[in-house]
């Protein structure tokens, strides 16, 4: 190895030790180095995805345990809804029944099928719900009809008057009462008031958050009706979510929460399989436009993408699987790792430029590279760590592998290129210079001897500083943290309400995804929203005082819709003690219309029939829970095979769940619900406390209130990260440059352009939202690297002007590998992705700009003060570096 002089001013003797091993065991390194692939490799392969969110959510909240209470009495929550539609309503009936009868056959996959339900029950005695001034009035208009039929009956009727035959009009009254809740009890069947909507409720044999298990049963189903399709006498089945059927082809698509689970997790993996393949081709392509030459772009890739194994590897080894967060880790360090090669090689092209026998450059391009490569590594890895601190596992898994495989990356790289290089070398001393190439140190001075210096530093900075401060002052919300006016803004309103937060999550879905249409064309056809939360209580008692709390006091839970109980099938006591009154009144006064002769075959044939029912009618006596029939109970009771008995109350939200804030109203409202009841009234049970009435608070389960947990953790994870972030980045530099002014002047890039980046997103009406959010900490620690770099060389001795020119292509060159990384999410279907590609571009742009124009002017007026201070010594100081002084002028 040849000799290298060493500066006594070195910052690191290990550093120097290190890189001084590499070069004299190349080989040795390299087969470590590989032999640690192949085990990655193998720990890589066995990594699986954990698709069960649920496991993402700390087990010990009460969100948590709450939903796993509700899945243990009923097997899930919410439901799997299989929607027919067409203009043929006994063809949907028909269909409805085969397709139910053979999901109910398969008792592997499907717990409960619902699609019908008897009303005839609700039917006989609706005349117990209605309001009593309704039920008088209903009886009068009844009994002036009839009074009329009898009289115009009579042989001996004579209208003197020519009086008109009186109508018996009850459609008002038949419409007021035509449902229980929203539950018509017009027909049997869960179908809509048009009739070309028939609903099947699937309840799986698992939970809506294991949507691996949901994926396989929904390609099942589909081949399930694709064959029953081909059935001679069947129709055909057809998946489409806008086609309305007919006799001969009935329409079918899905909903619910196990479908638009699936839909939006899927979207996000099916999305990002053609973006890896854009953003490795457009790395590649960035990484040869820089370096002019095939080979440092094949070291520099092959290196991030074995570090990148290196990480899989270690994750299997710590956690030992993947969630859909983390999932996509492979690509996020792919994308910012890279940046630690790219300024290795063009380090060692410099030294190499400067003279330098290969392992001489290798050696100094390790240290002087490697000191603000390791502070960049640990600052970004310490940005990832900071997402250790969330309560969802997603993210602090992610933290703590994103942080590690940063840290794994950054010295992989420097290690195998190094080796790399080293190895050719001792084959060909002159090989590694032809491989990579070399770079001239850039001139000091000009061609009349000048110090080449960026002009006008002052007005540089001015000018800048004045055009960055406008920018940002676009991200201030000058009209208040209100919401802004709906719809498209104008620029003057988007400038005055700034940035602002988008809680609608439907701007992060696919646009157009066919589970959200459908579920927003039953919430029209059938008035509700499609998946209610539940509520369970150990008995009826509890249950009656749920009941009565929600449908008593509507005031207090403005975003309830309607809620469904057991109860829901008992009419009101008072109500139907007087109703039973009136009945009986009724009865009686129809025996004596049939002693003045009266008769049913008087009416017309249409009429007969129902007054066969109404008859019948009149029978319906008052009853209490225990009159309601099994199968109505059945909806509301726990499975047989449920450790937790009990019953549920079930609650539909009037606001629409996609909106954020309206999500986490709903999920308020009913987090805790005060409720008094009478403990015995119903059922006696040996934890009845003592007493006539107790009180108890009892909570609302279901997927609305884990993602508005999960939304909140964001929101506050998004606040949080970001502060310590920041605090971690301004600590590490400080001990880096031991100086306040040093450090605060590194951090320039990435505060402003981070700043830059809110004023532009407001400027072209972009939103912060839930997915974007959490691209802010990942910017910080990646943004730190500009300044690093640059101010590390030039603190080497080098004018700012020279330490442009030496590194700036390496650091354009790492920040649009960065970019074109995330770039590459733009082409994703993904609303959510796209934004976050969007904001990490414009977040990684502004902070290159920045570290270009304001940083530099700022290092100019640094370097015009140093020159000033050292003028009378006569040579400038030397800031600590770790090269001779050909590539410390340079």
């Amino acid at each position: 190895m040849s000799g290298a002089p060493r500066n006594p001013n070195s910052h690191s003797r290990f550093a120097y030790a290190f890189a001084e091993l590499l070069v004299r065991r190349p080989g040795t390194i390299l087969a470590v180095l590989l032999t640690l692939l192949a085990v990655s490799t193998w720990a890589t392969l066995k990594l699986r995805i954990n698709s069960n969110q649920l496991d993402l959510i700390s087990q010990d909240l009460p969100e948590v345990k709450d939903v796993k209470q509700v899945i243990d009495m009923v097997g899930g929550s919410g439901f799997l809804m299989l929607a027919l539609r067409s203009t043929d309503e006994a063809a949907m009936k028909r269909t409805a029944d085969d397709i139910a009868g053979m999901l109910e056959a398969d008792k592997e996959n499907v717990r409960t099928v619902s699609y019908k339900l008897p009303v005839e029950f609700i039917q006989q005695n609706m005349v117990l719900f209605v309001k009593t001034e309704d039920l008088v009035e209903g009886k009068r208009r009844i009994m002036a009809f009839l009074e009329d039929k009898l009289r115009r009956s009579n042989p001996f009727y004579i209208d003197m008057g020519a009086t008109k035959p009186v109508e018996l009009n009850m459609q008002d009254l038949v419409d007021k009462y035509s449902s229980v809740g929203k539950k018509s009890i017009r027909d049997d069947y869960n179908i809509s008031s048009d009739k070309k909507m028939v609903l099947i409720l699937v309840k799986p044999m698992w939970d809506t958050t294991e949507i691996g298990k949901t994926k396989d049963y929904l390609d099942k189903l589909n081949k399930d009706l694709a064959a029953y399709s081909t059935q001679a006498g069947k129709v055909k089945l057809v998946e489409d979510y806008k086609l309305m059927g007919d006799s001969n082809l009935i329409a079918y698509g899905y909903t619910g929460s196990y479908k638009t689970t699936v839909d939006d997790s899927f979207a996000i993996e099916e999305s990002l399989q053609p973006v890896t393949v854009i953003a490795l081709v457009t790395i590649f392509a960035i990484t040869i436009l820089f370096f002019r030459k095939l080979a440092p772009t094949f070291i520099v890739v092959s290196g991030t993408v074995i570090g990148t194994i290196y990480t899989l590897g270690f994750t299997y080894a710590t956690i030992g699987e993947l969630n859909m967060i983390t999932s996509i880790l492979g690509g996020i360090l792919m994308g910012f790792g890279i940046d630690y090669g790219i300024h290795f090689t063009f380090r060692t092209r410099l030294e190499l430029g400067a003279g330098k026998p290969y392992d001489v450059a290798i050696i100094d391009a390790f240290v002087n590279a490697g000191r603000p490569a390791a502070v960049a590594a640990i600052v970004t890895g310490g940005s990832f760590f900071v997402l250790m601190v969330s309560e969802f596992r997603g993210f602090s898994q992610f933290g703590f592998l994103a942080g590690c495989g940063t840290l794994i990356l950054g010295l992989t790289l420097f290690v195998w290129s190094a080796s790399l290089l080293a190895l050719v070398g001792r084959i060909n001393p002159e090989w590694p210079k032809k491989l990579i190439g070399e770079m001239k140190p850039p001139p000091v001075n000009s061609s009349s001897g000048q110090e080449l210096r960026i002009p006008r530093p002052g007005l540089v900075l001015g000018v800048s500083t004045a055009i960055v401060a406008l920018i940002c002052a676009a991200a201030v919300p000058w009209a208040g943290t209100g919401e802004p006016p709906e719809g498209a803004l104008s620029f003057f309103d988007r400038v005055k309400h700034g940035v602002g937060f988008n809680y609608n999550t439907r701007a992060l879905i696919p646009d157009g995804m066919s589970s959200v249409l459908l579920q927003d064309e039953i919430n029209v056809r059938f008035n509700i929203s499609s998946d209610p939360m539940a509520v369970y209580t150990k008995d009826l008692d509890e249950a009656e005082g749920v009941y009565r709390e929600l449908t008593q006091n509507a005031h207090k839970y403005p975003s309830i819709d309607q809620v469904v109980s057991i109860f829901t099938f008992v009419p009101p006591e008072a109500t139907a003690k007087a109703n039973e009154k009136v009945l009986q009144e009724w009865k009686q006064d129809m025996a004596n219309l049939e002693a003045r002769g009266f008769s049913i075959s008087a009416l017309p044939p249409d009429m007969q029939d129902k007054a066969t029912f109404f008859m019948k009618v009149l029978d319906a006596k008052p009853f209490d829970v225990h009159g309601v029939p099994d199968n109505y109970k059945a909806q509301f009771k726990n499975l047989p095979t449920a450790q937790n008995k009990g019953y549920l109350t079930f609650i539909y939200s009037s606001v629409d769940l996609f909106d954020g804030q309206k999500m986490m109203q709903f999920a308020d409202e009913t987090r805790g619900i005060p409720v008094t009841y009478n403990p015995g009234r119903f059922d006696k049970d040996d934890f009845d406390p003592p007493g006539p009435t107790a009180q108890k608070e009892f909570r609302a389960a279901g997927a609305t209130q884990l993602y508005a947990k999960l939304a909140r953790i964001v929101l506050w994870d998004g606040k949080v990260t970001v502060v310590l972030t920041a605090l971690w980045i301004l600590a590490m530099h400080f001990l880096d440059f031991r100086n306040a002014k040093l450090a605060l002047a590194s951090v320039i890039p990435l505060g402003v352009g981070v700043a830059m980046m809110l004023g532009i997103m407001s400027l072209t009406g972009l939103r912060l939202n839930f997915m974007n959010i959490i691209i802010l900490p990942i910017l910080l620690g990646f943004g730190v690297s500009h300044g690093l770099y640059l101010l590390h060389r030039f603190l080497e001795g080098t004018s700012p002007l020279v330490a442009l020119r030496s590194v700036g292509a390496a650091v354009a060159s790492s920040t649009l590998t960065a970019v074109a990384g995330f770039a590459a999410l733009l082409a994703a279907k993904h609303n959510g992705l796209r934004s976050m590609g969007m904001v990490a571009c414009i977040g990684l742009i502004t902070t290159l700009v920045v570290s270009f124009t304001v940083l530099a002017a700022v290092m100019q007026l640094m370097h015009d003060r140093r020159r000033r201070e050292s003028a009378p010594g006569g040579d400038a100081p030397q800031a600590g570096g770790g090269e001779d002084s050909s590539t410390r002028a340079a």
